[in-house]
């Protein structure tokens, strides 16, 4: 009876520290700030290995700007950086293959895309 209560009682304990932990986690993601950079790729022939491999160029310092730097002792500060550089290249992949695609059918116009993390 004794070790049931005792189970129990850190069961509690422990349901309550991973609660804690998730809220302070997406509290602190919701104070972050959503930032975006325009890529351009006007002067690109984007049918082009060369015109994709420039775009890649640009997508890539795109993502450091958006993204920036990390403190390597905070887990968290490396973990959000981490997040943000994964949402950020999934994002200008998707829509690389889109700007892509049109300009090979011939219906991409003149402008840049936005490359976005958190």
């Amino acid at each position: 009876m004794k070790h049931s209560i005792l189970s129990k009682g850190l069961f509690a304990a422990a349901a309550i520290a991973v609660t804690a932990t998730g809220f302070s986690a997406s509290a602190s993601a919701q104070n972050r700030t959503i930032t975006s950079v325009a890529v351009s790729y006007s002067d690109l022939d984007l049918t082009s290995t060369e015109g994709q491999e420039t775009l890649d160029g640009r997508i890539k310092g795109a993502v450091r700007k958006v993204c920036g730097g990390y403190d390597s002792k905070s887990l968290r500060d490396m973990a959000d950086h981490g997040g943000c550089v994964k949402e950020a290249k999934l994002s200008a992949k998707r829509a690389k293959v889109s700007l892509i695609a049109r300009a090979e059918a011939g219906t991409l116009g003149n402008g840049a895309m936005v490359v976005g993390g958190r």
